[in-house]
């Protein structure tokens, strides 16, 4: 037995005298560890995708915050231009009826009501334009919008379902409360009579 166990252990020399090389001997286990050491490698790489993830998304939101910012500006202009069309519409108007205003510019007194609207709408948008990109431009606006886009952001709007049961609370609460009045008040009404009436 000793022999044998000396002649497993006894390297193997090759045909040139030195020692043949051979790899380890990994024991069965050992591989099986091997293996499972590289689970948790795979493990590690799916968690690395984690934060990558978590970045896109936090990037995805900035833009949404972006897009929020744009979209009230446009909001903005767009009343701004409004208005101003109306106003320059009306100012017009007022003053073509006007004899001095008829004598020194007869070519703007002349202008069907029509067209004052539209030159007018065309007016307040260039003007609303301007205005509206002079302040996209300034930094202190900027910051502040850009500051209360990202905290509307941050608010959890209530689904469909909240908003469904809030609803329904809210109408079975004024009904009830509308019967319980007009009961009451009936009631007191028949107390009144009985009181100040004939008795009857």
């Amino acid at each position: 037995m000793a022999k044998g166990q000396k002649d497993k252990q006894t390297p193997k020399v090759a045909e040139d005298g030195e020692p043949e090389e051979s790899g380890p001997i990994v024991p069965a286990e050992t591989s099986s560890l091997a293996t499972r050491s590289d689970e948790p490698e795979a493990a590690d790489a799916d968690g690395a995708g984690e934060p990558e993830e978590a970045e896109e998304e936090a990037a995805a939101a900035q833009l949404g915050t972006e897009r929020y910012v744009l979209a009230g500006f446009f909001a903005a202009g767009m009343l701004l231009a409004y208005l101003l069309g109306k106003i320059v519409h009306g100012v017009w108007a007022t003053l073509s009826n006007k004899d001095w205003f008829s004598r020194t510019l007869p070519a703007l007194s002349a202008v069907g009501d029509d067209d004052k609207a539209t030159y007018g709408m065309v007016v307040g948008g260039i003007v609303a334009l301007v205005v509206v990109v002079r302040s996209f431009r300034n930094a202190e606006l900027r910051t502040w919008s850009d500051e209360v886009a990202a905290e509307l952001a941050k608010v959890k709007w209530p689904t469909k379902k909240e908003v469904t049961n809030a609803t329904f609370v809210v109408i079975a609460t004024t009904t009830v409360a509308t019967l319980y009045l007009a009961l009451l008040d009936r009631f007191w009404a028949f107390v009144t009579n009985i009181v100040y009436g004939d008795g009857s």
